[in-house]
């Protein structure tokens, strides 16, 4: 790992958030707080001298990690999660970004726009998200703004729209993307402007059997609407491995432990079957039922290429935890989705799930450090969220 997150940087993170109140809670600032002044001193230096005399032994990196677990406790309580209980206050976007909207709007459409309410959405984040309301042509439409954050999990906007684009042309149930501004001047990142779809959060019984066969059908979905390269499963699984490293080293070059998770990974991770198209982000939250149109799955920066099994793993032990325990959750995906797996089928696709999540939550780190727009979940995502899928990693793989 490179050195902690300055301190300086982190304390004018928290005055930025005093003095503008956009950018999260006062509990999770005064947690980031906490965080800063109990966390000692930074150990990376020394440790990076010890790792160029000679490699750390396992045990003694297993220890590391659990220094930094402690050192990073605080920082879990500024961490939103996915609770969908969470409200999230009402923050009106910047009129200045309003404007800059409207006036690209205007030029795409070749006609006057109006922002009749921009608000920001809590509870996502890979984007930036607001809920706007504009008038323009003699109509009036509510859409959804999705805007990069420096490339926060790895994602891009690109990608993301071809992927919804292809989902849609193929019948699968995703919003109808607008528009895209790709060049990042307009609102200083990447964008696209989608359809608001309606629709609630459900967590009952027959929601919880409408995702679970939503994602079986987006499975079934031929992987050539995203990729006609015709790779094996085991070298779509392989490349999967390596998009990861190569991820976590762009934001982090040095962590031996997540070295040691992907070798171990492409020494013992093999295919559940052919390769599907996966969601990368399955389960409550990212799935809105409205009862004329049915289910719509959002949020889809992470599709790709992939195993079955990545998605039914991060499902039933990661995303649904909260909702009910993992026999129940596997219980349930066989009943409704006739998905069979063993257990030891289960404990590798999980541990490549926290390979994948301890990589890209690194990405967190370097949005803080380097973004305009600071909050606290980066913070905790990049330190503490991280750590969290490292050290659940390092426990099913060890050193």
């Amino acid at each position: 790992m490179d050195d902690w997150v300055a301190e300086d940087v982190i304390r004018q993170a928290i005055a930025d958030a005093n003095a503008n109140g956009r950018l999260g809670s006062a509990e999770q600032w005064a947690a980031v707080q906490s965080y800063v002044e109990e966390r000692g001193a930074d150990p990376w230096p020394a440790r990076r001298l010890r790792l160029a005399d000679e490699e750390a032994p396992g045990a003694e990196l297993r220890a590391w990690l659990a220094d930094d677990v402690t050192a990073a406790a605080p920082l879990m309580g500024a961490f939103t999660s996915h609770d969908t209980d969470i409200e999230h206050a009402v923050i009106e976007v910047d009129p200045v970004e309003q404007a800059r909207l409207a006036e690209w709007l205007a030029e795409q459409a070749g006609q006057p726009a109006t922002i009749q309410s921009a608000t920001v959405i809590g509870g996502g984040f890979s984007r930036r998200m607001w809920r706007v309301r504009v008038a323009q042509g003699g109509a009036v439409r509510n859409v959804i703004v999705r805007i990069e954050q420096g490339g926060m999990f790895g994602t891009n906007t690109v990608d993301e729209v071809r992927a919804m684009r292809a989902l849609h042309s193929a019948g699968f149930a995703v919003p109808s993307v607008e528009r895209v501004e790709e060049s990042g001047q307009v609102l200083g990142e990447p964008f696209f402007v989608m359809e608001q779809v309606p629709g609630v959060v459900r967590l009952d019984d027959q929601g919880l059997d409408d995702i679970i066969r939503s994602v079986a059908e987006l499975h079934r979905v031929p992987v050539t609407v995203l990729d006609e390269s015709g790779r094996s499963a085991q070298q779509v699984v392989d490349d999967n491995i390596e998009g990861w490293r190569a991820m976590y080293r762009k934001h982090a070059p040095e962590s031996p432990l997540l070295e040691l998770g992907a070798d171990w990974l492409h020494a013992n991770l093999v295919p559940t079957g052919p390769s599907v198209i996966v969601h990368g982000d399955a389960g409550p939250g990212n799935a809105l039922f409205d009862p004329e149109r049915g289910l719509t799955t959002i949020d889809w920066e992470f599709a790709h290429v992939g195993d079955a099994a990545e998605d039914w793993a991060y499902l039933a032990l990661i995303r649904g935890r909260r909702i009910m325990g993992p026999d129940e959750w596997k219980a349930r995906l066989t009943a409704v989705a006739d998905v069979r797996l063993d257990d030891e089928q289960w404990r590798m696709w999980l541990a490549y799930n926290h390979f994948r999540g301890a990589c890209v939550n690194l990405s967190a780190r370097t949005v803080f450090e380097q973004g305009t727009h600071r909050t606290a979940d980066q913070l905790a995502i990049g330190v503490a969220v991280h750590l969290r899928f490292l050290s659940q990693l390092v426990e099913i793989v060890g050193t």
